[in-house]
């Protein structure tokens, strides 16, 4: 083998290293999973909406503090197993939001989903 050819073996050699090395150490330089979510779990926050709209959402937790969520055309929006659009969501309702972080730290609504109230005593017939 002459040097130009050790050279390129070498070369082709770490490119293939790096593309199977680097994910462990870059985990977002892996394969993109099914649904662009990939491996890591999602938090969920609940709170009551403070404002929402294309790009941003903000809550209010239980305990008063404000959390704001990136939403992109990825963010998907429910009212139980049923498909939402982000105009059904207002200011005032109840929501819990499965989330994960942006490396910069922000965070990004993967899952929007409306809490409804729990009716007292379903289920329970009236006697008069």
């Amino acid at each position: 083998m002459n040097c130009t050819q050790r050279a390129a073996c070498l070369a082709l050699a770490l490119v293939a290293l790096a593309s199977v090395g680097l994910p462990q150490y870059y985990p977002g330089m892996g394969k993109a999973e099914p649904g662009g979510v990939g491996n890591e779990p999602l938090a969920t926050f609940t709170g009551a909406v403070q404002d929402i709209d294309k790009k941003i959402l903000r809550i209010k937790s239980e305990d008063a503090n404000t959390l704001q969520f990136v939403c992109d055309r990825k963010t998907q929006y429910f009212d139980g197993d049923k498909k939402i659009k982000i105009t059904d969501i207002k200011p005032g309702d109840r929501v819990s939001v499965e989330s994960k972080r942006f490396r910069d730290g922000e965070l990004e609504a993967i899952h929007v989903r409306l809490q409804r109230p729990k009716a007292e005593n379903a289920g329970t017939p009236k006697t008069s």
